[in-house]
């Protein structure tokens, strides 16, 4: 059973990571119609990984793996919980936006969107990214015992 939650963590990381990726890719392109419902259908996704992530991950805390104690006491889990809620902040914006964008789509039409709103999608995009990458330092540090208290003087 852990190994197979564990397959299933991470298949959603690397799902995550692939959306995040694809946005980025996406945001870079001109904004056309096909564009605009290819990357409603990458937050979908982003979102529905993102939401397995703390799903599976809960169930591996809490009764697999080292256990709830051992895990609400390492700094770098904490390090990584935090990064995930400011990544869930970041993903927001983008996701009420598109959101909006149903009926126009639906429509054939391209949703109203400034060059000021793309730019400010693709550096949340970015963001997110990187909150990925430190989310996976500190996943691999947690997994390895190593405490931030270990480095505060």
């Amino acid at each position: 059973m852990t190994t197979l939650f564990a397959a299933l963590h991470h298949m959603a990381v690397l799902t995550l990571l692939g959306c995040t990726l694809m946005s980025i890719v996406q945001w870079r392109q001109p904004f056309d119609l096909s564009r605009a419902r290819r990357l409603r259908t990458t937050d979908m996704l982003n979102g529905i990984a993102a939401t397995l992530i703390l799903l599976v991950g809960l169930v591996r805390v809490l009764y697999l793996e080292k256990g709830a104690a051992y895990y609400f006491h390492n700094g770098p889990f904490i390090a990584k919980l935090a990064l995930y809620g400011l990544a869930s902040v970041l993903s927001l914006m983008p996701t009420l936006d598109m959101l909006r964008w149903r009926v126009p789509l639906k429509q054939g039409r391209l949703p109203a969107l400034s060059p000021q709103k793309q730019t400010q999608m693709r550096i949340v995009a970015y963001l997110q990214l990187a909150c990925l990458v430190a989310m996976m330092v500190c996943a691999n540090l947690a997994a390895r015992g190593v405490d931030m208290a270990a480095f505060v003087p």
